[in-house]
């Protein structure tokens, strides 16, 4: 259970994410809902979709919730907020394809610490599915 340190933790990461993906060019919305439960974020630029699951620790819970992403995301990632990305971390991103940015814990500036891949697992059908719910959801401010 997450504390509400670890929450307003994640909240200020969240903040700091939209501004990083921002400079990145995406257009970015919170808390999209996709298959009975939520991004925290999904980046949008042009047709591509990037789906991230922010955490401040607990990077385990994260890629569980990523997993129900791969139906419909083009790139998944983890956006982790500790000194530094665990090397088991970057294996199992590694091994999935998912991106990991590092969200270094004092100052929150984020990086890349592994690119994602182009996720092949996307299922055409809830692909289109999602993408008109997502219209009804509003970029973040």
């Amino acid at each position: 259970m997450a504390s509400v340190q670890d929450s307003v933790r994640e909240h200020a990461v969240v903040r700091e994410l939209v501004a990083f993906l921002r400079r990145e060019g995406y257009r970015v919305r919170l808390e999209v809902p996709n298959m009975g439960q939520s991004a925290d974020l999904v980046a949008t630029r042009g047709r591509w979709a990037m789906f991230v699951e922010a955490k401040v620790a607990d990077w385990r819970r994260a890629l569980e919730q990523c997993r129900a992403h791969q139906q419909v995301a083009d790139f998944v990632c983890v956006a982790i907020a500790t000194l530094t990305p665990s090397a088991s971390l970057l294996g199992e991103a590694t091994r999935l394809g998912y991106g990991v940015i590092h969200c270094e814990p004092d100052s929150l500036r984020c990086r890349w610490a592994l690119r994602p891949r182009l996720n092949k697992r996307v299922w055409p059908p809830q692909r289109r599915q999602w993408a008109k719910a997502i219209r009804a959801v509003s970029y973040a401010h």
